[in-house]
Formats: C-alpha cells, structure tokens, sequence
C-alpha cells in the first residue's frame, strides 16, 4: 500500500509538471532514454539481448492498462517505458556491432590489409585497415579492423590500396586510472578492434579496386585531396588551421598550436560539430534567402524561405560528407537538419522541441554516444542557448524598434549578443570540459570574443564560397582569405593561451555528480514555472562533489613500471619521468595537476635503483614527502598508515605481513606462504597484499590513505562486458 501510494505522489507529481509545461513533454523522451542507456553502461555484466525489449514490452502493456485508469499511475509508468527504450537501444547496439578486440600484444608480424581510411600527419600518417590478415594470428582472433600509425619515410598510399607492413599490435588501451577515459569501450562501438605502428616501409600491394559504393574510401581520399590544396594555397600553422575547419583534418596542426586552442578555450572550433554546420548551414541559407529575394517574381511566385532552406540542407550534408561524416558531425548534422525540415514544413526550427527530437533520434541509433564529451557539450549548449534566449525574449530583450534603430545601437546589440552567447555557451559546457579534461579556461570568454566573430563572419564563409570555386581551380580566390582570419584566431588563441594561469586544472568530480548537474540542468532549462529553480540543486550537487574530491595518495599502473605518489606540497613523485609519459600526463591531469608538478623521487627509472647524493639514513636510502626508499622498494608513512612498494623478493618477505598494505611489483603467491588469499589479497587480518598478478588482471589501481585505507582499481566500474578486455591468466613459473 505505501510502495502504490508512493507511485501515486510521483505519477501526480508528474502529472503536474507536464501539465504545466505542455509544450515541453517531447523531452521527458530522451531523458527517460538518456536515464535507461547510463543503467545498461552501469551493468556488471552483459545482459541478455531481450532484456531491453522484454522491459519495453512491459512498459508498453502497463502504459496502455493505466491509460484507462484517469488519474492514475500511467505518467510514471510512461517515464519507466521511456527508460525501458533507452535499455533496450543501448543493448541492441552494443549486440550488433562487430567491435571484436585483440585480446593480448602480437609480437613483431606481418600485417595486410586495405586501407580505409588515410589520415596525413605534419609527420608521417595513420591508417584504418579492414579485410586484416596478421601473420601472428589466427583468422577467428584477428580483428575485423586495425589502426597503425605509419612511421618514417612510406611510399605514396590512398584509401582503397591494399598494403603489407611489418608491425606491432595491441589491444586498445584499457582506462590509465580508476575512473580514466575507457578506450577500449571507444574502440568497440568505432570498430577497431587493435592499434599499432609499422616497422619498416609499407608495401602497396595489387589488389581489387574499391567500387563506386564504397564511399567513406572514395571520401577518405577526396578529404586527403581537399587539404592538399588548402595546405597548396595558405601553407603553415593558417593553412593546417583551414584544413581542419574544411575537411576535419586536426592530425596537420602542429602541436604548440594545439595547445594555444585549448588553453585559450577554443579547442571547441578545430572539432567539426554543431557551431560549423549551423554557420555552413545559416550561410547558405541567408545568401540563398537573399539571392532568390532579388527577383520579384521568384520572390512572389515561389515559397523563398523553403527553398532556402533545402539550399542550406544540402549544404550542411555536404559539408559533413567533406568533414569525414564521423559520429560527432553526424550527430551536429541531424540537429541542423531537424531546424531546416521545421523550416520547410512551416513550424518553428529553432526549439527545445526539435532539439527533444534529434537527441532521440541520436540516442535511438548511437546510445554510447550519451557518455562522449561530444554529445554532452553540444546538447548541453544548444539546451542552454534556446533557453536563455527564450528567457530573453519574453522580457523584451534583442528587440529591435525600427523608430529608434541606429547603426551604432545595432552594433552594440551583436557586441552584446556574441557575449551572451558565449557566457551561455561557455557556462553550459564548462562542468564537461572539466569533468572530461580537467581544466577551464580563465580567460574562454575573451579568446571567444575575438576569435567567434572572426570565424563565423570570416573564414567559415570563405570556407563555404572555396567550394564552390573548387571545381574551376579558383579556390585560391578564397582560401587565401581565409587564412588571413585564420592567422587572426590563431593570433587570439598563442596571445590568450599563453597568457599566466590560463587555465585552472582541477580533479575529476564523479559520474556522480555530473549526473546531478546534467538531470539539475534540464530541469532549469526546460521548464519554465518557478519549479525550474529546484534545478540548482544539481548545481550545487556538482560544486559540492568537485570540492569534495581528493587525489589518491599512490597510483601505480597495471604493468608496475611506473607509480606516484602526492606530494604533500602538491604535484606528484613519479618513479620514473623516462617512461610512460602519456599515463603520467593523463594521472596528472585527473589528479588536477599540471605537467611542471611532476618530480621524480629516482633518476634512472626504477622505483628504488638509484638514490640521492646525500641520503638521510645510510648509504642506499632515500626519503621525501613520507617516502623512504632503498634498493629492494620504497615504504610510504601516511596518516598514521604504511604502504610498502616491493620491487624485489627479498624486499616482500621482509613486508609480507608487517606493512598495512603491500604492493608487490613480483609474484607475491609463493613468497608469502603463511599468509591466507582473500579475493587476490594475501596477509594477516588487517594486511593486504596486492601483487603483479592483481595489477595484470584488475588494471591500474589508486590508493587513498584516510580514516581507512581506499583501494579502487581501473577493472571495478567495468565489469565482463563485450569491450572489456580479459586477460590472460597468468601461471606463476616453478
């Protein structure tokens, strides 16, 4: 009785809300979605394909038996079949790809393949293959596609050749750290099942040409072709810039520059999505708009705007085709799409409506695209942007009075329409940007400021009339003034990137919290009574989980070649700055820490091989920051706590059991005879042993020395699922 009264208070609840936000239900639909596709990635384990649609159908039949009953449970039950849908898409699709992962490193072999996708570097390239025969291994583990980064000099290659090299394989890379970006999941729903790099020069080789259906081969090369002739015409860091904002090419820009975008807060216009195929779509369709009004007698006799409209949706088709059609430009594609096709069919394009529409849409064919940055940022802006200048709008806001309109008036409405925009856009996606990677940009709004007008009133529309010149080889007409307003964003982003303290890094907040953030969010943003304000509670839900956050006190990685340790003056002690750059920077940067914060307590790369000049305590020790080190390992001493890193079998048998934690960089199983395993930790009732086998099969694992000590390892929030991969066991040797 109290569980049906329960529902009854929810169901009413509802029923309240939606009635008072009619016009809004269609997003109650991707929510309920959203809400049913972040359960199915949350699973232990894989369930049966059938469980989402078994709980659909459910949800269907209880939808219809409390349709009868006024008053009743149904809007509850609705919810639930909404989120029943999201179960079942995130299972279908995760059932009906062929993302099968190499399951362990091949040694040094022969790879052939066909190339399918080309990817130019400033130095060397990159290949997709498919059709993949390795030499290492056998037909049923071979994956159905390989990446290999290209090395050294290689002959002239395109996609559609079929190639032999020499190389190395692996599986994709499984998460750095506890809660670190999952790789391998990425991998699985993009299909490459192994990445690499050749040794040695690649052999084109004689194969069948692709056919004419073959179109992402036919547009990898047509891409290839296109930067060619940007990189011909503007040439330098302008030239590669315009390259990526034409074909999506960001492998030609040089690093230094890459790292200006970011710290400036502009990284987001070097990523073709929503902000290029709105302005490649609102460009032609306000030239085209204008162009038909011309003639008065197009203009009278035929619907310009419609017209309009469909010039701009072939536009944006075809600039997403030239962009590499990949799932973020798709995914901006079909919200622009959505807008244009209200527009044609005489309802109104810009909404929370349509935008309700296309997140369905997208949920219902890619659902893994729910826990990408892409897909959140881009929602969460355009969510955020319609809603505030509704907000605006009904306050009278933007209005322009032609008895009182001045040149100068209007110019100061744009001025201050561009920072609306951009505090919204950069308020909206900045939670993402920090959950994601770490850091803000101090000074987003004034590199946006500059470098937003430029690109949307300059280079994008250069970019757009170089299309059109291209088949006449005149696209030099416009490519090269295009790379003056790249020169000028490029000029924006090293000035304010390099600025002090551009940008705050700051740790992970959990999924937790960005959930509570996301469903706070929506509920602000899409309801307008005064109910919209309990939306804030997310907020401050998502403040407080970030304040709450604490970096581990030691991280060491699923191999054992490299552990950290927080300083307790900030940064981080790394056991090596030789090796494993890319895992340091990515610890670093989720501990909330910059590059410059890294130290190392040795200088050879090992944990304890050399020590200082000048140890506090005898010939072969060290100490710093509750470290203490000698040639068998290191012991840390912390908040009452001891851990001990054992990197020799002599040093475990004198830890094994004396430490409160014991990480043994050594099988640890035959070392430690007296002590009982308990779930793969060995030791006395109140000591664990975590040995070289543990990291192998649970990944990297993070250690927090508080009030208890916290072990988390990379393997715990995955589960056995279809992209996780397995690995082999490993037999101790006699």
């Amino acid at each position: 009785m109290a569980i049906s009264a329960l529902g009854r208070i929810l169901s009413a609840a509802i029923s309240g809300v939606l009635a008072a936000n009619r016009d809004r239900w269609p997003f109650a639909l991707p929510v309920g979605m959203g809400i049913g596709i972040g359960l199915y990635f949350l699973l232990p384990s894989e369930p049966p394909w059938y469980a989402g649609l078994l709980a659909a159908g459910i949800g269907i039949l209880g939808a219809l038996a409390a349709r009868a009953r006024p008053g009743g449970l149904f809007p509850l039950i609705l919810v639930g079949l909404f989120v029943a849908l999201g179960f079942s898409a995130a299972s279908l699709r995760t059932h009906s790809v062929d993302g099968r992962l190499l399951a362990s490193e091949t040694p040094t072999t022969v790879i052939e393949g066909r190339i399918v996708e080309f990817q130019p570097y400033a130095k060397g390239s990159r290949v997709v293959l498919d059709h993949v025969d390795v030499a290492a291994l056998g037909q049923p583990d071979t994956p159905a596609r390989v990446r290999l980064r290209l090395r050294g000099t290689q002959p002239d290659m395109k996609a559609g050749d079929w190639v032999r090299v020499r190389g190395r394989l692996s599986a994709p890379s499984a998460p750095l750290m506890p809660g670190g970006f999952d790789f391998q999941r990425h991998a699985y729903f993009s299909g490459i099942g192994a990445v690499g790099f050749s040794m040695g020069a690649v052999k084109v080789l004689d194969g069948p040409e692709p056919g004419p259906l073959n179109w992402r081969i036919h547009l990898s090369n047509v891409r290839v072709r296109l930067a060619e002739r940007v990189m011909a015409a503007i040439g330098g860091d302008a030239g590669a810039v315009s390259a990526a904002l034409i074909t999506g090419h960001r492998t030609l820009i040089p690093e230094p520059v890459l790292d200006a975008f970011r710290n400036a807060g502009l990284a987001h216009l070097l990523a073709i999505s929503g902000l290029h195929i709105g302005l490649a779509a609102g460009i032609v369709f306000f030239a085209a708009r204008r162009l038909l009004s011309l003639s008065p007698a197009v203009a009278l006799r035929f619907p310009v705007k419609k017209m309009a409209a469909f010039l701009a949706l072939i536009a944006a088709f075809g600039y997403a085709l030239m962009a590499g059609a990949t799932v973020p430009t798709q995914r901006a594609f079909l919200i622009a799409a959505v807008v244009l096709i209200a527009v044609m069919v005489d309802r109104r394009g810009v909404s929370l409506r349509m935008l309700a529409w296309a997140a369905t849409v997208i949920l219902a064919l890619q659902p893994e695209s729910l826990l990408g940055p892409s897909f959140q940022m881009s929602f969460a802006a355009a969510i955020a942007l319609i809603a505030g200048y509704e907000y605006a709008s009904d306050r009278g806001l933007w209005q322009r009075d032609g008895a009182d309109w001045r040149p100068g008036r209007g110019l100061a409405l744009y001025a201050a329409g561009v920072a609306f925009t951009t505090i919204i856009a950069s308020m909206a996606t900045a939670p993402f940007v920090l959950y994601h990677f770490n850091q803000v940009a101090k000074f987003g709004l004034l590199a946006n400021m500059v470098a937003v007008p430029v690109t949307a009133l300059w280079v994008m529309p250069a970019a757009m009339m170089s299309f059109l010149l291209m088949p006449f080889g005149l696209e030099h007409l416009a490519l090269v003034p295009m790379g003056w307003g790249s020169e000028v964003v490029i000029w924006a982003a090293e000035r304010i990137g390099h600025l002090p303290e551009a940008t705050q890094v700051l740790p992970s907040a959990p999924a937790w919290g960005l959930a509570a953030l996301v469903l706070g969010g929506l509920w602000l943003c899409v309801l307008r009574t005064r109910v919209r304000l309990a939306g804030l509670a997310g907020v401050l839900v998502f403040a407080a989980a970030n304040a709450s956050v604490t970096a581990p006190d030691l991280i060491v990685a699923a191999d054992g070649g490299l552990a950290a340790v927080r300083g307790e003056g900030g940064g981080d002690l790394f056991s090596s700055l030789r090796k494993g750059r890319f895992t340091r920077e990515n610890w670093l940067s989720h501990a909330g820490y910059r590059a410059e914060d890294a130290e190392t307590w040795q200088r050879d790369g090992g944990y304890a091989r050399t020590v200082a000049a000048s140890p506090p305590s005898g010939p072969d020790a060290v100490s710093v920051s509750g470290l203490r080190c000698d040639l068998g390992g290191c012991i840390l001493r912390r908040g009452g706590w001891t851990v001990a890193i054992a990197e020799t079998p002599d040093a475990l048998t004198e830890d094994c059991g004396r430490a409160d934690l014991t990480i043994a960089l050594v099988p640890a199983r035959r070392l430690c005879r007296t002590a009982s395993w308990r779930g793969g930790a060995v030791g006395h009732a109140n000591a664990r042993i975590i040995d070289l086998y543990d990291l192998r099969r649970h990944g990297a694992i993070a250690v927090t020395l508080g009030r208890r000590i916290t072990i988390d390892a990379a393997s715990a929030e995955r589960g056995k699922r279809p992209w996780v991969v397995q690995p082999r066991a490993w037999k101790p040797k006699d």
